[in-house]
């Protein structure tokens, strides 16, 4: 991980990107998310699930904002966001993990659940580590 001007850059694998991308999606759907009035859609200064979902989409599908690279033959994306910008991907990742946890009990799997729920924590744990760190 390395910071410049305030932005972090982590890697994550390719099933991570997915995980943040549809939790993402969800959390703009949900709260019905809309853009702020009068800001331009490449100022990166604003915040906003909707801004953040979108780019989320554009790495995960065109590999747009972010480096790739390939580790022994597993694709590792560099994404750099600012500070607020992990907040938010951590604030969505332990919500999703919450929902998924209240519903362990109900079908159709509370075993995927639980999986899943696991996944979106350990990335939370794995982002507020290396911020802290850096």
């Amino acid at each position: 991980m390395t910071e410049t001007t305030n932005t972090f850059f982590i890697p994550l694998d390719q099933a991570q990107v997915s995980l943040v991308t549809a939790v993402l999606h969800r959390a703009a759907r949900d709260c019905r998310a809309v853009d702020v009035p009068g800001v331009p859609t490449d100022d990166r200064s604003v915040v906003t699930l909707g801004r953040m979902a979108a780019r989320w989409a554009a790495i995960s599908e065109r590999e747009e904002h972010c480096d790739v690279v390939n580790v022994h033959g597993e694709r590792l994306y560099s994404v750099p966001l600012t500070l607020e910008g992990w907040y938010q991907v951590r604030a969505a990742l332990s919500e999703y993990a919450a929902r998924l946890t209240r519903a362990a009990g109900n079908p159709p799997s509370p075993r995927e659940n639980h999986r899943q729920a696991t996944r979106a924590l350990l990335l939370v744990d794995r982002i507020t580590e290396v911020i802290a760190h850096g």
